[in-house]
């Protein structure tokens, strides 16, 4: 008998799946992305969905009790039709009377039922363009309260505007911060003229990593006492953290009183900090064009740039009318940006409560007064709280009453 030999084939291997990426958690709804969806919301769409995949994400909500909860988000590329046809759908709708979705100011024919804001019904770009504004208005309030707040600082004079950088250690092998080496404290007076500018060891004469020209502890607070002497505060930067160390050593700084408002973070209203860093940014008050937050300006740097700032912050101007640039190429007798061309050469903006610009618009329209593709808005109005604005042109030859010679004046 022959022996066989048996050659055993090796198993095909399996190729290994990638393990589901774990669910991503979102602190507010402005942060999910559109791709991603409740499953709440995919059957309140115009068009009903149900997931079919797993969960994605989870955003913070509250449920119907105001408690505190996760809310499931889905793909709504893994998800599906619902079971309702075209011809379902559509008897539902015509029963439905309390749901809106057609945006109130651009009209988008949105998938999901949208929210009332003052009257309004706003899809998700023209109520961020509304919250947008809100701001800027708050901020142009806000700039010239900062600008009356600088006023006063140079009223309260002598002043001794501040500016300190510290010199920072090295962390421990562990993580842990150490206590800041050494500081430089630049001080101005109300004249821009300099009082001091001091780099103060803030560390014992055993630690090393200290600036080798920084002075004495004991020798920069007697510099900074004598030049903080009878002048009130200013300061941009961790002041406090000098004094905190110096007396620590031995050697407390003795100073005034700050000058009203430019202090660490006291609190004028809940939205905006007066700390001298905060003000600043309120009255520069650009805002980021991605997010619509305020943005964080760059540092003046020294205290002479300070003074610089707080300066043009007193002499501001109350500058900034919404609508200004428009209002200005009317008065040149440019034509405004977007304006139709033709006969209809009066640019009308309408004030007042939701639904009056309309109303007024289809009323000058039968007259042939306007343009019905002209009309634009509503939108907030930065002047009259409450009220919305809305845009439109017309003829001149209709809108505006000829003068006793007889020759038309028309708007640009």
């Amino acid at each position: 008998m022959t022996e066989q030999q048996v050659v055993e084939q090796p198993e095909e291997s399996v190729p290994a799946t990638a393990p589901e990426p774990a669910p991503r958690w979102y602190s507010r709804w402005s942060e999910v992305p559109w791709r991603l969806a409740s499953k709440s919301q995919m059957a309140r769409a115009d068009l009903p969905r149900e997931p079919a995949g797993p969960v994605r994400g989870y955003v913070a909500g509250r449920d119907y009790r105001d408690k505190e909860m996760e809310v499931a988000l889905y793909d709504v590329a893994e998800s599906r039709p619902t079971k309702a046809t075209g011809v379902q759908l559509a008897s539902a709708e015509a029963r439905r009377s309390a749901s809106v979705r057609v945006c109130t100011d651009c009209a988008a024919q949105c998938q999901l039922p949208l929210q009332e804001r003052q009257g309004r019904y706003l899809c998700a770009m023209c109520w961020r363009i509304a919250m947008v504004v809100d701001t800027q208005i708050e901020l142009r309030e806000r700039r010239a309260e900062n600008a009356a707040w600088a006023r006063g600082l140079f009223e309260a004079a002598p002043l001794a505007v501040t500016w300190v950088e510290l010199v920072a250690a090295e962390p421990t092998s562990s993580g842990r911060k150490r206590p800041p080496l050494a500081a430089r404290v630049h001080v101005v007076d109300e004249n821009g003229k300099r009082v001091a500018d001091v780099l103060v060891r803030l560390a014992g004469p055993r630690t090393k990593g200290a600036p080798a020209e920084a002075v004495a502890p004991e020798a920069g607070a007697a510099k900074l006492t004598k030049a903080f002497a009878g002048r009130r505060r200013v300061v941009w930067g961790p002041l406090r953290t000098v004094r905190e160390r110096l007396a620590e050593l031995g050697h407390p700084v003795e100073v005034a009183a700050p000058a009203p408002g430019a202090s660490a973070a006291r609190y004028l209203r809940s939205r905006w900090p007066n700390d001298v860093a905060s003000r600043y940014a309120q009255w520069r008050g650009e805002l980021d064009p991605a997010t619509g937050e305020l943005r964080t300006p760059w540092p003046p740097g020294t205290a002479d740039r300070l003074w610089l700032c707080l300066k043009r912050m007193a002499e501001t101007p109350d500058a900034g009318r919404p609508g200004d640039s428009e209002r200005r190429r009317k008065e040149a007798g440019e034509r405004p940006y977007g304006g139709p061309v033709g006969a209809y050469d009066v640019r009308v903006a309408v004030t007042g409560p939701a639904g009056a610009g309309e109303r007024l618009a289809e009323l000058l329209a039968a007259q042939e007064a306007v343009l019905p593709a002209s009309v634009v808005g509503p939108v907030p109005s930065r002047e009259v709280p409450g009220a919305v604005v809305t845009y439109m042109a017309g003829r001149g030859e209709v809108l505006v009453p000829a003068p006793a010679d007889g020759d038309v004046v028309r708007e640009g």
